[in-house]
């Protein structure tokens, strides 16, 4: 029989050491296919931020012209009063008193009422 520290060399693995495969052939070509693959897809994404920032422009641009056209109407909207006002004003005066021949009516309440009240409806 040997040392004890005969035994401990022989019985000892020896410690594993990475090794780097070498590079398969094979992996090229998906390698290749993945950065074009990776530069199509960068590239579609500039195409679409472009359409994207043409169409917030055409948008802007719409919502422009609709702004302006709310603050035309606005402004017609503001006028409309005073164009009114100055209107001559249509159908009977407020203001005055008119007499209606109620004689053989039909009334409600007495007939010496202080305040009469005459309803008008046309049922054709």
């Amino acid at each position: 029989m040997g040392s004890k520290k005969q035994r401990r060399e022989t019985n000892e693995a020896p410690a594993p050491r990475y090794v780097m495969p070498p590079p398969n052939k094979g992996q090229w070509p998906v390698a290749i296919a993945t950065l074009v693959g990776v530069g199509a897809l960068i590239a579609m994404t500039f195409s679409i931020s472009e359409d994207v920032r043409k169409t917030n422009e055409a948008l802007e641009d719409r919502l422009d012209k609709l702004d302006s056209r709310i603050a035309k109407l606005a402004d017609k909207v503001d006028k409309m009063p005073a164009q009114a006002a100055a209107r001559p004003r249509r159908g009977p005066d407020p203001n005055k008193v008119y007499k209606i021949n109620t004689i053989g009516a039909p009334t409600k309440g007495p007939a010496n009422a202080a305040v009469t009240i005459a309803e008008f409806s046309d049922f054709q």
